[in-house]
Formats: structure tokens, sequence, C-alpha cells
């Protein structure tokens, strides 16, 4: 599957290996040198471990310092907004040590697949091209999930000197912001493979369909199709080991975005109702990284069950063909998996990640805030924060 002595996997190239080490996971892929990601990820879990024991003493030691204890500075707000991000990376720390049997499945599983496509594809060379898109679709997702939402985050870091509690702040949680995002990537990585390796399915299905093999035999068809129903067997294994790895990261990841954002979404609305606010347009901006973790995070996912769910559209486009009766009973197994067996990314058997819930987390997201919001006295002004904290105009 890959050179011999490479540092990396030819399916992922130089990408995995970062977010296999930021995901905290010492479990190599097929050809990988163990020496220097063994190095690495010890120094970075260690690094961290010590960083995150430090801060969370330090905090239960003078909390005034760290949760900015004054009824001016919103106490409540401003410590679940730092503690939240702090442990989320300490979860998928915990998980990457508890799970590490789980990702050698993965890992094996994943051979197992590739191994499978270049030794039964339809075309020569065919897993380089789908493994070329794949490179193209991670370096996408990765650029939209973790660049944008750090330029975003600076920006307001940049804009908000004039306050010194809201800027040390900032200057607090964005790093372990950026951490959060690059184990989530780790596991989109896993997301974008199987939705790459449905789409190998849904080609080998659309081949056969479309009559551009009208040569082949219903002998080699049949074959085909066995190796397919197989083939998607196993990709059904492997997203339940990645749903099971990753279950509860994304339970605290979801979470903690639900919190900010819900907070996020009182300061705008303070920033529009009550006068004095200073920052308008950076508590505004606030709501941007949140708003797009959750949607790719949960776009993300969809799209790979969507791929999945148009294998059985494919499936039926082979059965106008003319087939033997052995092949259509096979077709009609496999048509009934795909039906009762669908696969779908869980966080922690909560909730599936797809668009649906998208869309229930953040009409929750609004009751909530209509319900904190008709508490509020309507007198507040930011005047008295402004002055307690000499606040100075951008």
């Amino acid at each position: 599957m890959a050179r011999r002595h490479a540092h990396y996997d030819r399916r992922f190239g130089p990408v995995y290996p970062l977010f296999q080490l930021l995901g905290f996971t010492t479990v190599p892929l097929h050809g990988q040198a163990l020496t220097s990601l063994y190095t690495l990820t010890g120094v970075f879990v260690s690094f961290y471990t010590v960083i995150e024991i430090f801060t969370l003493s330090y905090s239960l030691i003078k909390p005034e310092a760290v949760f900015f204890l004054s009824d001016a500075a919103g106490t409540f707000a401003d410590a679940i907004q730092f503690v939240i991000p702090l442990m989320v990376p300490f979860v998928s720390l915990v998980l990457a040590l508890v799970k590490r049997s789980t990702q050698k499945q993965i890992a094996q599983l994943m051979d197992d697949i590739d191994r499978s496509i270049e030794s039964n594809g339809s075309a020569p060379h065919l897993l380089d091209q789908f493994n070329s898109q794949l490179t193209d679709s991670v370096l996408t997702n990765m650029l939209v999930y973790n660049i944008i939402p750090a330029v975003n985050e600076f920006f307001i870091i940049s804009r908000i000197p004039g306050n010194p509690i809201w800027h040390r702040n900032w200057l607090l949680k964005v790093w372990f912001f950026i951490l959060i995002r690059l184990g989530d990537s780790f596991f989109l990585v896993h997301v974008l493979y199987l939705r790459n390796r449905y789409r190998f399915i849904n080609y080998e299905l659309q081949q056969l369909a479309s009559g551009l093999e009208r040569d082949i035999s219903p002998a080699a068809i049949h074959r085909r199709l066995a190796h397919l129903k197989a083939f998607q067997n196993a990709l059904k294994d492997l997203t339940g080991a990645v749903s099971d790895r990753f279950g509860w990261q994304l339970f605290a990841v979801i979470t903690m975005l639900f919190i900010c954002t819900t907070i996020d979404g009182y300061w705008m609305y303070a920033s529009l109702h009550h006068d004095g606010n200073l920052y308008k347009v950076e508590s505004f901006l606030c709501a941007i990284s949140p708003v797009l973790m959750f949607f790719v995070l949960f776009n993300t996912c969809q799209k790979c069950v969507d791929e999945e769910e148009m294998t059985f559209y494919h499936l039926h486009s082979v059965q106008n063909r003319m087939l033997p009766h052995r092949t259509i009973v096979l077709i009609e197994s496999f048509s009934k998996q795909l039906h009762n067996e669908r696969v779908n990314f869980s966080a922690a058997n909560f909730f599936d990640l797809r668009l649906s819930a998208l869309t229930t987390i953040f009409g929750s997201i609004t009751s909530y805030l209509v319900i904190y919001i008709n508490f509020i006295p309507k007198n507040d002004t930011f005047d008295d924060y402004n002055k307690e904290h000499n606040l100075v105009p951008t």
C-alpha cells in the first residue's frame, strides 16, 4: 500500500501524520516509520498534559485570575467559555489512550479495504485516482475548518486590546480552540476517506449499469457484485469503528459549541439592545467560528451518508440488465442489506451527525436565548463595566 520506508501513507500524503499527532494516537498506518511518530506524539502529549495540569491547578488556586470574578465582567459566562475549551482536548487525549485498540482496528480495516480495491478494481491504477481525489478533499476541508476560524479569532484579538478582560480571555482560549479543531480534523480525515471509498462502490456500479462493459460475462458480473457487497460490509464496519473511536470526543465538542454559541448569541443581543458596548462588531465576529465548525462537522458527515445511500440507487440500475437468477438474488440480498443497515456517525449514541440534527441544535439554542433574555433586566447597560475596567473605544 505504501513505500516500504515511507514516513507517510500514500492515501493521505504528509497530511495524515500531522492530524495523527494532534489526535494523540501512536497507531501507525501501513508503511509508516514508527520512531519519529512515537517520539513526536510522546513529546506533544507530555507537553500538553503538563500545561493542562498547570492551568487547572492555577485556576483552582487563584480563580479570580482565570475566571475574572467580577459582576461587571460576566463571571459565569467567562468561566464557562474558558473551562470547556480547556477540557475538550483533555477528553481527546483520554480517548486516544483508552481507544487505542479501536484505532488499530481502523488502520487494519483501511489497509484491507485498499488491498481489495487494488486486487479487484475494474481499471488499472484506479486506487491512485481515488487517492488523488481524497487528498484534494482533505486539504480543502482542513482549510475551511482550521484556517478560516483561526484567522477570524486572531482578527478579533487584534481588535479588542482596549478591553483587557476580553483580550486576556481570548488570548487564553484561542489556542485551545485551535487544538480542538486539529483533533476534530483527525476525525474528519476518516469521514472523508469513507466517503471516497463509498464513491468507489458507486463508480463500479455505474460502470456495470452504463453498458460500457458489454463484453463482461455474467459470471464476472456476479463476482464483481459479490466483491462490492463484501466491500460495503467492510466500509460499514469501518464506519462503526470510527463512530466508536470518536463518539465521546464529538459529544464533548458539540456540547462546547452549543454552550459557546448560546453565550455568543447573548452578547450579540446585548450589543444591539444595551447601550455602551464598545465592541459590537467583535461580538458578532465571535459567532463565526462555532457556527462554521458546526456546519463543517455535520455537513461532512451528511455528505458521506448521502454517498452511501446513493449505492442503493446505483445497485438497482444494474438490475436493468439481463442477468441470471443467482445474480438477481445477490442484488436483492445486497439491496436489503443497504436498506436495513444504514450507516451513521453518532456522537456517543446521543444523536447522529446529520444536517437535520443541526437544525434541532440551533432551534434549541434559540429557545435558550429567548428564555435567558426574558429574565435579564431591561435597564442593563455597559457603562458600569466600561468604567470599572477603564475601557476605551477601539
